[in-house]
C-alpha cells in the first residue's frame, strides 16, 4: 500500500473496538504489515482448509462465508457487511486453517492484518485481549442461536426472522430496506432452498404482511409479521 493507502487503512482500524485499545505507535507497528485486498464480485478471498496467517477487515463492499460439502453443495454461514471482521478465532487454533472459504458478492476491500504482529501485541495488552475474548463469546453465542434457530424452527419462522433483523431500531409499518445479497445467497444462510424463500417471501405478500420490488423490501404490517414468529 502507499502513504494514502496506508492512512485509509490506519482509520478504518481504528474505528474498530478490537483495535481500540491500542496506542498510535502499536498502531503504526501493526499497519506496516498490513495488506490491501480489492477484490471483483465472486472473487475469492480464501478459501476452506487453506494455512491462515492473517484475519480481514471488511472495509466496503459484502463478502459471504461458506463451506462447501463433499458433494459440491454450499452452505453460506455469514454474510460480512463492512466494519465487521473474519476469521480472528484462526490466530488461536494450533493449526491455523480458515474453517471457511470468503468470496466477494460485489466489488469489495479487505484488510488483511497479520495474524503473528496482532497476536504479539496482544500479549502486552490486557485491555485489548479482552475485547477479542468479548468478540470471540459473542461469535459463539450468535452462532448457537443459528444452530438453534436451523434445527428446531420452521422455514417460515426462520425467514420472518431475517425480515426481522433488517429492521432498524423504532420500525414502523411502511418502513423499506434492501436486500444486500442475492436471494439464493440468504436462502442457503437460511438453510431454505431458493423456491422456498421465494415462495414464502411471495406467501407474505399475498397476506399484506410485506410489499416486494425486486430487492426492496415493505414492511407493511409489523405486527402480521411478529405473529409469524
Amino acid at each position: 500500500m502507499d502513504a494514502q493507502q496506508q492512512q485509509l487503512a490506519l482509520a478504518a482500524i481504528r474505528r474498530h473496538f478490537l483495535f481500540s485499545n491500542f496506542s498510535e505507535a502499536e498502531l503504526e507497528q501493526m499497519i506496516k504489515s498490513v495488506r490491501l485486498h480489492e477484490l471483483k464480485a465472486e472473487q475469492t478471498l480464501f478459501y476452506q482448509e487453506q494455512p491462515a496467517d492473517h484475519f480481514f477487515l471488511l472495509a466496503d463492499g459484502l463478502v459471504k462465508l461458506f463451506r462447501t460439502a463433499p458433494d459440491g453443495n454450499e452452505k453460506v454461514i455469514e454474510i460480512v457487511s463492512p466494519g465487521q471482521t473474519v476469521a480472528e478465532a484462526v490466530m488461536f487454533m494450533r493449526r491455523a486453517q480458515f474453517p471457511v472459504s470468503a468470496q466477494a458478492l460485489k466489488a469489495s476491500r479487505v484488510y488483511g492484518i497479520d495474524c503473528s504482529v496482532y497476536y504479539e501485541l496482544l500479549q502486552h495488552n490486557v485491555d485489548a485481549c479482552m475485547r477479542i475474548m468479548g468478540d470471540l463469546s459473542m461469535r459463539l453465542h450468535s452462532r448457537l442461536n443459528d444452530v438453534f434457530n436451523l434445527t428446531q424452527q420452521n422455514a417460515t419462522y426462520r425467514v420472518v426472522r431475517f425480515l426481522a433483523s433488517q429492521l432498524p431500531s423504532g420500525a414502523q409499518d411502511g418502513c423499506k430496506f434492501y436486500l444486500n445479497s442475492p436471494k439464493h445467497v440468504i436462502a442457503s444462510r437460511l438453510s431454505v432452498k431458493p423456491e422456498t424463500f421465494s415462495r414464502l417471501m411471495s406467501t407474505l405478500a399475498q397476506k399484506g404482511v410485506i410489499e416486494v420490488k425486486g430487492r426492496e423490501i415493505t414492511i407493511l404490517s409489523l405486527e402480521q409479521l411478529h405473529q409469524f414468529e
